[in-house]
């Protein structure tokens, strides 16, 4: 009997360590009513470990009935588990400063016992991370980590890790949070038998603003979390499924959500938890301004810091005015600490209440400051894009003032503004984790694989990606005698959307004016239309699209040179197809302040020229062949042009011409890539090169396409390498006939080598073989 019921226990234990928490409490269950039967001396510690089982379900009631039950036949080390129990009872419910003095006293009691002394660790490091005492929250994890390393316990000293990973997020720290997962990940948490983490990581993704990236990775860890009865957990992710559809908008999708995450928490008992839930219902539908506060402050008490903000500012919006007033007066208290999000909202109630423009200019601007320092400290473009998303608010509302004050250059200044977290990458030196997931990426494609197998070598290199850091890139303001200065002869214009139309600000000979010109519904069928006829090549309807979209956009008439830096769908316009472009030297530029870094690049002196060809195109080997027989330099094509080689000889190198096929992803821009003897070359890979080149040809279809993320940033191939400090870039927006781009770029390259600039250079070349819809990217 004895041998029996301990084997059974131990069953049951295993059970708990597989995550199958169902079955393991109808074990444990079994097991008790047996012990109850016989008398067994164990019966205290098998209700000590249904307690552990029901505190992991999130059915905190029952955790602390089977303490209740256990601790009257416990003594010693039985005893001093069930008060570490305890603490993390109090954790599990929110209430983390009783929790941190039961762990803190417990941890003496339990004398050689490191396995729970790690316990007690771990759900003392938690209370302190949610107290925002991340010091001692990392120094708890790290702890841990150590008595569990000691009794072999890979898996759970890899769960500290991930802890870490936890405590770096409170602290906003994102991308060392992602990098703390992606090591826990690699030291043996199996993120599918261990859900949770799965949550932790999409919530790292919440905060960066990338809710689309999030929502699979919580829906999948929901459906994992419910099979595995991990009720906490569960709750968790719902809410952050909450949040994730509240800010793409779909408001029935939040509130049914939340709705879910606040009953489950209120059958939890975790009473500190309900308001965060309930924060998101309120923001999305309203409330009573009684409700929104007490819930607000409710927020507030138990540290969510961030949704007590949004309800208010959500609820300001509906309020009568002196409830607004005070509302906003609550959200701007916070301006001056906190994470990002909260910063930014404070500055932005800061200048929701300011009463004239300046001090509305005054204080969008400390907003954008304060996120946009976060954001320099990441090195993955889409972190960066993703913090945009809290600034987009205080660069509208500081352009909506500009506009009222009329004046053309404090408009021009707050367009650029609203071009998103718009700095140079700045990326630690090559990876070679990254590199080496790269590799099998690319053997991966070019051998066939799956779909699924090439989605999961994806997601690899996108997350070693997110975690990287970036080094300080510097201040990228610019002044706008700087600008007069660098374009000397040259004209800009910069576009800009403002209540339903296309407008623009041009700069002239010094002088800046504003253009009111088309709705932008008109506009962007003009530019569909031209698209689809260049697409097929019907050249005269593609004349007469191109002519009516030149008609639209205003301030693009004259001879001199042109810097043009587009908004939303004009990113994709074929420039040289318009009249009123023809001939003429046209750069293109994500913002004024990129242009101008694109030109400081330009001046550099580089290595020498690089003429590589891709498989798969008749043209392609004789087009690279010619140019490198005209301009001498080091020609890869065939077997020789593999994507280390590429890398190799791009890397310092002066000018870069590349023929291939290219593709362009619309979902995954950095994903975009030309192809080459052993695979794609890709984003990922150009971005991160040390001495990038001058000046790019990328004789490859789409290869100057981008995506226009919500908040105005741009990413695509050609983009990629202006980040990054090439000055130049030529790349077409449109699917490149091969046959006919070989003349045109000869064409280019001689006009290159004469030293009339790039832009000109193309624009020769268009004249006289077609526009192909090529485009001049940078300086």
């Amino acid at each position: 009997m004895i041998g029996d019921v301990s084997r059974r226990h131990d069953e049951v234990l295993a059970l708990v360590e597989r995550g199958r928490l169902a079955e393991a409490a109808d074990g444990v269950r079994r097991l008790i009513r047996r012990a109850e039967r016989a008398g067994h001396a164990g019966l205290p510690q098998f209700r000590l470990t249904h307690a552990w089982i029901e505190l992991d379900r999130g059915r905190l009631a029952g955790c602390a009935r089977q303490l209740a039950a256990a601790r009257p036949g416990l003594s010693g080390g039985a005893l001093a588990r069930a008060d570490c129990l305890a603490g993390l009872l109090r954790c599990a419910a929110g209430e983390y400063g009783v929790a941190v003095d039961l762990l803190t006293a417990a941890l003496p009691e339990l004398g050689d016992d490191r396995r729970w002394t790690a316990n007690a660790l771990v759900g003392r490091g938690t209370a302190h991370g949610y107290l925002r005492r991340l010091r001692e929250a990392d120094a708890d994890f790290a702890f841990a980590a150590t008595h569990y390393a000691a009794l072999g316990e890979r898996a759970r000293a890899a769960a500290c890790v991930h802890n870490r990973g936890f405590v770096a997020l409170q602290a906003g720290d994102l991308p060392l949070a992602l990098r703390r997962f992606d090591e826990a990940e690699a030291r043996g948490v199996n993120p599918a038998r261990h859900p949770e983490a799965m949550v932790d990581r999409a919530q790292a993704l919440v905060a960066a603003g990338l809710t689309d990236a999030a929502r699979p990775v919580l829906a999948r860890a929901a459906v994992l979390l419910a099979d595995a009865g991990r009720g906490t957990k569960l709750a968790e992710a719902t809410l952050a499924l909450a949040h994730c559809a509240a800010r793409a908008g779909q408001a029935d999708i939040a509130v049914a959500a939340a709705g879910r995450a606040a009953l489950l928490f209120g059958r939890q008992g975790r009473t500190s938890w309900r308001p965060a839930a309930r924060a998101v219902e309120l923001a999305v539908l309203g409330g009573p301004a009684s409700v929104v506060r007490r819930v607000a402050a409710e927020c507030d008490r138990h540290g969510w810091a961030l949704s007590a903000a949004e309800l208010r500012f959500a609820a300001a919006d509906h309020a009568p005015p002196e409830v607004a007033v005070a509302l906003l007066a609550e959200v701007a208290e916070r301006r001056h600490s906190g994470p990002a999000p909260v910063r930014a909202l404070g500055w932005l109630a800061r200048a929701r209440l300011a009463e004239d423009r300046r001090a509305v200019f005054a204080a969008c601007r400390a907003g954008l400051r304060a996120v946009r320092r976060d954001a320099a400290t990441m090195g993955a473009w889409e972190l960066r894009a993703g913090m945009a998303g809290h600034t987009v608010e205080l660069a509208e509302l500081g352009l909506r003032a500009a506009l009222a004050g009329g004046r053309a250059r404090t408009v021009l200044r707050w367009t650029d503004a609203c071009r998103a977290v718009d700095r140079p990458a700045v990326l630690p030196p090559a990876d070679p984790e990254q590199a080496r997931r790269l590799v099998a990426l690319r053997s991966a494609v070019s051998s066939g694989r799956s779909p699924g197998r090439v989605r999961l070598l994806e997601r690899r290199v996108r997350a070693l990606d997110l975690a990287g850091a970036a080094g300080d890139p510097g201040r990228g303001e610019w002044t706008f005698a700087g600008l007069v200065a660098a374009l000397g002869d040259t004209a800009l214009v910069s576009f800009l959307v403002h209540d339903g139309y296309f407008c623009a600000v041009s700069v002239v000979d010094g002088r800046c004016r504003f253009h009111r010109l088309a709705l932008v519904p008109v506009v962007a069928d003009a530019v569909r239309q031209l698209r689809c006829h260049a697409r097929i090549g019907a050249e005269r309807a593609v004349r007469r699209a191109a002519a009516e979209l030149d008609g639209l956009l205003g301030p693009l008439g004259g001879s001199r040179a042109l810097v043009v830096v587009p908004v939303g769908v004009l990113h994709g316009v074929p420039w040289a197809a318009l009249p009123s472009c023809r001939g003429r030297a046209v750069s293109v530029a994500p913002s004024v302040g990129a242009w101008l870094r694109a030109v400081a690049a330009d001046r550099a002196v580089g290595g020498g020229r690089v003429w590589l060809a891709g498989p798969g195109s008749r043209h392609a080997r004789g087009e690279a062949a010619s140019l490198h027989a005209a301009h001498g330099g080091v020609l890869r094509t065939g077997r020789a042009a593999t994507v280390p080689a590429a890398l190799a000889a791009m890397d310092g190198a002066d000018l870069v011409h590349v023929a291939a096929h290219g593709r362009f992803r619309e979902d995954q821009p950095l994903f975009s890539c030309v192809e080459l003897a052993d695979g794609p070359l890709y984003g990922y890979d150009v971005q991160r090169l040390p001495r990038p080149p001058r000046r790019v040809v990328l004789s490859a279809c789409d290869t100057g396409r981008a995506t226009v993320w919500p908040g105005g940033d741009v990413i695509g191939m050609a983009t990629a390498l202006l980040r990054c400090g090439t000055a130049t870039v030529i790349a077409s927006v449109l699917p490149v006939p091969d046959r006919q781009a070989v003349p045109l770029v000869t064409a280019l390259h001689a006009g290159l080598a004469a030293g009339p600039g790039p832009a000109q250079a193309l624009a020769d070349a268009q004249a006289q073989h077609g526009d192909l819809g090529f485009v001049c990217f940078g300086a």
